[in-house]
């Protein structure tokens, strides 16, 4: 009498063998499902966070078709990653299963991913089966899919960028009048920090106590520690010999400054203008002289969006925002006519007609003891400054960049654990197939490729032991 034998399951995937890895513990739990699954939450999410936008601001951006596109594109994403990577590959799973439980590799179809049908010819190869044809004339790499959902999240991202950017546009008069205002602002913060230096330095040179300053080298060293702006710091006689010095010596041979209270501009040529502030000193022979950092002066009126250039009386360049070769003459006949009319106390605002803005305005009133003649110009895109002052565009820009980012990120994990790993796989089981004596291979996660990773690996096994079992 027979006894009836027990169904055949797989092999517990946590419990390993001595001839096979063991199954890494479940830290994945979504699976192969977890990368569209991501593409598709973060897309919506981006879509409800622009709605948001248009809702809580004036309502007049973002437009309603980008969230609306976006919304279609994480839709028709979603499908084709679940039909074309996530339903493959789980039917694939299901298969070589079914394979290590029966022991046949007739059971594992020929499909449409090419990754996968290579897996399921070598594995009939290995096995010893006829050659089959494939069951779909055009093979189709898993890698189509997420490189296809790029591509339409890159072609919804980069046009509603710029519609986010360019489209901004504002009334000519609120152009005008930004323009301005920002190179009012940025004038008066050059201006500041020349008299801000300045102050520092007649402090220094004229104590208000009415105490000497017995130590030159002491007052030039607390002077440069006192002002971030100043290169260095130096003490001379009333024949403009250097009596101490601190900091770094002069960039640019200097004469005998002025023995007044007053800001100059010491040089008109070289690499670097020379810009000296001096105050004469409480004994009346001899000065403390302070030379700016023009690199630190630069920084003061970088702004984003705007090239901002400050020339000297001569239209030479003396600073410029966007890097640049000391006095080089200010080649735009359009900015050196405007810099001809700046006053000090209103900016002169043009607009010529080429989708610009241009401003102008004196860094400083005329004889004033900071006077060097300069004039600060800027020039900037009309649609750039209507972006920077609309909230509504910026966060619309941000929450694009980010999505997309986000999305394309979510699409490099797919292919980083499906397609490199069944590709891996497919690689494995062809050199098997032709005969090669290969160890099993690890899988790298407890998802879909991993299970199809150990059935293979034991559907390989028990061939191998059995062809063992027969020769002996």
């Amino acid at each position: 009498m027979s006894t009836p034998r027990a169904p055949q399951t797989l092999p517990d995937p946590d419990r390993g063998t001595s001839a096979f890895p063991n199954f890494p513990r479940r830290r994945f739990p979504a699976g192969v499902s977890g990368g569209p699954l991501a593409v598709l939450t973060v897309l919506l999410a981006a879509a409800a966070t622009l709605v948001a936008v248009a809702i809580g601001g004036d309502g007049r951006w973002p437009d309603w078709r980008i969230p609306g596109t976006l919304v279609l594109v994480a839709a028709v994403g979603h499908v084709l990653l679940r039909s074309a990577v996530v339903h493959p590959v789980q039917r694939f799973r299901d298969a070589t299963a079914r394979m290590a439980v029966e022991d046949s590799a007739a059971v594992v179809p020929r499909v449409r991913p090419a990754e996968l049908d290579r897996i399921a010819a070598a594995l009939h190869r290995f096995a010893g089966l006829p050659a089959r044809a494939r069951a779909h004339r055009v093979r189709v790499s898993l890698a189509v899919a997420p490189c296809v959902v790029a591509v339409l999240v890159l072609a919804w991202a980069v046009p509603a960028a710029l519609m986010t950017v360019g489209g901004a546009a504002s009334q000519p008069d609120t152009v005008v009048r930004q323009a301005g205002e920002g190179a009012s602002a940025r004038a008066e913060k050059l201006q500041a920090a020349l008299r801000g230096g300045l102050a520092v330095l007649q402090r220094a040179a004229d104590p208000p106590t009415g105490a000497e300053v017995a130590d030159a080298a002491r007052t030039a060293a607390r002077v440069l520690a006192a002002e971030g702006l100043f290169r260095s710091v130096w003490v001379v006689d009333g024949s403009g010999q250097r009596i101490a010095v601190a900091g770094r010596p002069p960039s640019a041979p200097v004469t005998a400054p002025p023995r007044e209270l007053r800001v100059v501009q010491a040089n008109r040529a070289g690499s670097e203008p020379l810009v000296l502030a001096t105050a004469p000193m409480w004994d009346g022979a001899s000065s403390l002289v302070a030379e700016f950092d023009p690199r630190a002066l630069n920084d003061l009126i970088r702004t984003a969006g705007v090239h901002t250039w400050v020339v000297d009386v001569h239209r030479a360049t003396v600073l410029d925002s966007s890097g640049y070769t000391a006095f080089a003459p200010l080649d735009d006949p359009a900015l050196a006519a405007l810099a001809g009319t700046a006053l000090a106390d209103v900016p002169a605002v043009a607009t010529p007609g080429n989708g610009e803005v241009n401003a102008a305005q004196r860094v400083s009133t005329a004889g004033a003891p900071t006077d060097l003649g300069w004039v600060l110009v800027e020039n900037q895109d009309v649609a750039v400054t209507a972006f920077t002052h609309d909230g509504n565009r910026r966060v619309t820009f941000v929450v694009i960049a980010l999505g997309a980012s986000l999305a394309l990120g979510s699409l490099a994990w797919v292919m980083v654990t499906v397609v490199a790993p069944a590709r891996r796989l497919a690689r494995h089981v062809e050199r098997l197939a032709g005969g090669d004596a290969v160890p099993p291979l690890a899988p790298q996660r407890l998802d879909e490729i991993g299970s199809v990773v150990a059935a293979t690996n034991r559907f390989v096994g028990a061939r191998v032991l059995l062809g063992a079992t027969a020769r002996s």
